[in-house]
């Protein structure tokens, strides 16, 4: 039988964050439960089920039966946990995944190890963990990007081209993305290098993935969707660099000499041997508004089809976001109120609405105030409460930096430090906010 210590007395709703050794926390099948083991998180949601605190110490087999029902596993925290048959658990059970700092410490860094099976997806959120799909797609999404700067080189050389590697590649991004999108996001930001045209064409990749997924299209749409973003402008790598470099306005002629970038790149896809119709006709068209103003035809309303439109839009915003040699970037929410002044005159409003639907009223990388004085930047949406996103608290009360940054999780509902209420965003903060340099927390 079980023997059970003397039981540590906690305060209500208290939230126990991971701190010293990460080898106290363990991630468990709900049937490796026993009396007297602390469980701090489920594998879904607590919202929903009849336990009234956010972490439980297990003390009938009851509890476990009731859990078994409704996750299928926990996160169990041995600190807290008072039963003989824990120590056992040091040596046999999975250590929780590492924090989010950690992980994109290890992304911009170069020492990711990609974990050997992917992320499992939980039931209560749909959806695979923020860390752990950052981990595994990693090594395919790095890929990626390096052969995108290969193909440039290959067509600079005039070499035959070769899609097969980056179709392979963008199935493998497009089952990340139905998993979790954020974390997908979150690799585009930190793998960020030097080079407009090929990291602006992985950015215009993610993003018509991402939002493709929102709208829940097809798979194969969004990969297609995806190699659209990769080839849409591709046709630049044969411009002259001085004219993509220039800051000053073009002249008539290297404007005309600029949008002659879309023929290019039908000429290239012209040249493999099978191109998918669908993806030759939006980069055909991705430059065309509905109000007639684009190009090269001048299209109007209806005649542009719904993928050139959001390959279009897409190509847009994901262009103010980053930094150009004529402009600087704007931040994701400066960058989506610009977007909306464009809303039923360049592009449809349904595009638009859906598109902020799907990033969100508080972005991935924003900075928000929340109501304790304490400043955090966006790390994961949450689907069901968009305004309830997870946070990663970065200043102090006082706007001093947090030594060991931590995340919430707004739907939770976790209490501030007094117990007299719950964390909840005041408002949002331009980016450059009580000096923070998002360097300085990989977000940049």
């Amino acid at each position: 039988m079980t023997r059970i210590k003397k039981l540590p007395s906690f305060s209500a709703r208290t939230v126990f964050a991971p701190a010293g050794s990460r080898h106290s926390i363990h991630i468990l099948p709900v049937s490796a439960l026993r009396p007297g083991m602390f469980v701090t998180e489920l594998d879904r949601p607590w919202l929903g089920t009849p336990f009234p605190l956010q972490g439980i110490l297990i003390h009938h087999q009851s509890q476990i039966d009731l859990l078994s029902s409704l996750c299928a596993t926990v996160t169990v925290d041995l600190r807290f946990s008072v039963c003989d048959c824990c120590e056992a658990l040091l040596n046999d059970s999975k250590p929780v995944q590492l924090s989010f700092t950690e992980v994109a410490r290890q992304v911009k860094n170069g020492e990711v190890r990609q974990p050997g099976k992917e992320p499992a997806v939980h039931h209560g959120t749909q959806g695979s963990a923020l860390e752990e799909e950052i981990l595994y797609a990693h090594a395919f999404f790095t890929e990626l990007r390096e052969t995108m700067q290969y193909l440039g080189e290959t067509l600079q050389q005039d070499d035959p081209l070769d899609l097969k590697p980056i179709e392979g590649l963008l199935c493998k991004l497009t089952a990340s993305v139905r998993r979790n999108s954020d974390a997908i996001l979150w690799l585009n930001r930190l793998h960020r290098v030097d080079g407009y045209t090929y990291t602006h064409a992985l950015d215009v990749s993610v993003h018509l993935m991402v939002f493709a997924n929102f709208l829940s299209l097809p798979q194969k749409d969004v990969e297609r969707l995806g190699m659209i973003g990769l080839m849409q402008d591709i046709g630049k790598v044969l411009l002259p660099p001085d004219l993509l470099c220039k800051k000053e306005s073009l002249t008539d002629e290297e404007y005309a000499l600029m949008r002659s970038h879309v023929d290019a790149s039908l000429t290239i896809l012209a040249r493999l041997p099978e191109t998918d119709r669908l993806v030759f006709e939006t980069v055909e068209r991705h430059h065309e508004r509905i109000d007639g103003s684009g190009y090269p035809s001048q299209l109007k309303g209806d005649v542009i089809d719904l993928y050139a439109e959001l390959a279009g839009f897409v190509d847009t915003y994901c262009a103010i976001i980053r930094q150009r040699p004529y402009a600087p970037p704007l931040s994701t929410r400066k960058a989506i109120a610009e977007l909306v002044k464009l809303r039923g005159s360049k592009f449809r409003e349904t595009v638009v609405d859906q598109f902020i639907q799907c990033m969100g009223i508080y972005p991935i990388g924003s900075l928000v105030e929340l109501n304790t004085g304490e400043v955090g930047v966006v790390i994961q949406q949450n689907i069901t409460r968009r305004l309830s996103p997870r946070v990663l608290i970065i200043l102090d009360t006082d706007k001093r930096l947090e030594k060991r940054p931590r995340s919430i999780d707004l739907l939770m509902e976790p209490l501030v430090p007094t117990g007299e209420d719950c964390y909840r965003i005041a408002h949002s903060l331009p980016e450059d906010a009580y000096g923070i340099n998002p360097m300085d927390f990989y977000l940049a």
